[in-house]
């Protein structure tokens, strides 16, 4: 009878013994997870954990992000408003999972079914769109429109590029201060506060105002230097040529400031840059290029661009398919004999069909033929560990009423000088990003996830090996 209740007592404890252990497991398993904190993927492309550049980038938020993601659920594109909602909404849990000071808080809202909360988000950002993600932060915002979280392909969605436009968006909205851009005044150029159709800037100004960029004019003669503050220096339209100072101002802010110049070309005028293109490998024609019956737009005798060579500048008019509508237009082509590729990186970005013509050209006997439009040049930047990054860069287009108020509402127009300007600020910060691809299945664990699931499976056979020993024990006794 003694052996009866020793060997009870035994099994009481030897069960006290493994809650014991359990719990302790448990707690010790929870504590470690919750201080060391990382996820892991399963799955091609890590599926939707952030990278190391978004990591950097919610640390160094300085104040609580809002996230809001309006969609409309429609029964004939559920589908469509399955995938969107499934990705966003993984993508959202990473950026809300993330061990950062800051706060970043989350509301999806079916428009349909929570009319009133949207109505509340247009009271508050103004009239959004049904498929938008909004993000606030520092007092500014930033609306997105849902096609821009997917990459596509002959019109079918291929990846899903949510971390890069939303992590991009982070970094512009956390800035301290708006990115700044100075149109220069002085030579003819198109103005920030015309209403002109053809040749004010008043409706670029008001949609760069709501990308949260500060848009001011800019006087060299009088200012004599170029503003520190100076993110972007534009020049669109000049008719009259710059003065030698003014070529220098330009060149140093380019070659020792990593400066960005974008210069938009109009008519036959001598605006006296061609040495300054020279330098940086561009060559401006000089003739205007004129379309043919078949390569003009429908409504006036403008040029179609549809014709748009790899480059991130070009990745949405490739993606959305959309042309860009220029008037005359000057071809703009990297240099011919310009060879110093080891410091510059040029790129041809835009062409024309073959049926354009230069002014005069057909006189000559000459065939029409297709036409560069468009030219970026990059300096490249070698630090101390010989990996080359951009630097400053010089982008010259073949015509400036593109983006003046008549054309500026035209939606590839919109789209390129949206393009342009992102690139030119943004350029090579957000090029360690990789897209998810679209797939049927996709399995995310994170690390305390997967860990808990591994001590649970593991209770059991703990429990048989504990048993197993505290009965040899006692039959060894």
């Amino acid at each position: 009878m003694a052996n009866f209740r020793s060997s009870n007592r035994i099994k009481i404890l030897c069960s006290l013994l493994v809650i014991s252990l359990t719990i302790v497991t448990y707690g010790l398993v929870n504590a470690l997870s919750s201080k060391y904190f990382y996820r892991k993927a399963f799955g091609e492309k890590s599926g939707f954990v952030l990278n190391d550049e978004s990591k950097k980038v919610l640390d160094s938020l300085k104040s609580d992000v809002e996230i809001f993601v309006l969609l409309e659920k429609n029964q004939e594109y559920a589908d469509v408003f399955n995938l969107v909602s499934n990705d966003i909404r993984h993508l959202m849990g990473e950026y809300v999972d993330s061990r950062n000071e800051n706060r970043i808080k989350v509301e999806f809202i079916n428009v349909i079914e929570n009319a009133k909360g949207y109505a509340n988000l247009c009271g508050r950002f103004g009239i959004l769109p049904t498929n938008c993600v909004i993000i606030a932060t520092n007092n500014k915002t930033k609306v997105l429109a849902v096609d821009e979280f997917y990459r596509t392909h002959n019109g079918s969605v291929t990846a899903f590029r949510g971390e890069q436009v939303v992590t991009s968006s982070l970094k512009e909205l956390s800035s301290a201060d708006n990115n700044v851009l100075y149109f220069l005044v002085g030579h003819g150029e198109y103005e920030l506060g015309s209403v002109s159709f053809s040749k004010g800037l008043s409706a670029l100004a008001h949609a760069a105002k709501q990308k949260n960029c500060e848009v001011r004019s800019l006087n060299l003669y009088d200012s004599k230097a170029i503003p520190q503050d100076a993110d972007l220096v534009v020049v669109v339209g000049a008719k009259n040529k710059f003065l030698g100072f003014e070529r220098e101002i330009l060149r140093d802010f380019v070659d020792n400031r990593d400066g960005r110049l974008i210069f938009a070309l109009d008519g036959n005028f001598d605006i006296g840059l061609k040495e300054l293109f020279d330098d940086y490998g561009i060559f401006v024609g000089d003739n205007m290029l004129v379309p043919t019956n078949e390569t003009a737009s429908s409504y006036l005798e403008d040029l179609v661009i549809k014709r748009f060579a790899s480059h991130k500048i070009n990745d949405k008019l490739v993606e959305f398919r959309v042309p860009v509508i220029f008037g005359a237009t000057h071809e703009v082509k990297q240099t011919p004999w310009f060879v110093d590729n080891e410091k510059f990186e040029i790129t041809e970005l835009m062409q024309t069909d073959d049926g354009v013509i230069e002014q005069g050209e057909m006189d000559n006997g000459n065939s029409p033929g297709p036409h560069i439009v468009a030219t970026i040049s990059e300096r490249k930047k070698f630090d101390a560990s010989e990996i080359t990054t951009k630097a400053g860069k010089v982008l010259a287009i073949g015509n400036a009423d593109f983006i003046a108020n008549g054309k500026f509402k035209i939606l590839g127009n919109r789209v390129f000088w949206f393009s342009i300007s992102d690139y030119m600020l943004y350029g090579s910060n957000l090029e360690n990003f990789e897209d998810v691809k679209i797939e049927k299945y996709r399995l995310v664990l994170s690390r305390k996830t997967f860990t808990k699931i591994m001590v649970r499976l593991a209770l059991l056979p703990m429990f048989f090996v504990l048993m197993g020993i505290a009965i040899a024990w006692r039959r060894k006794k």
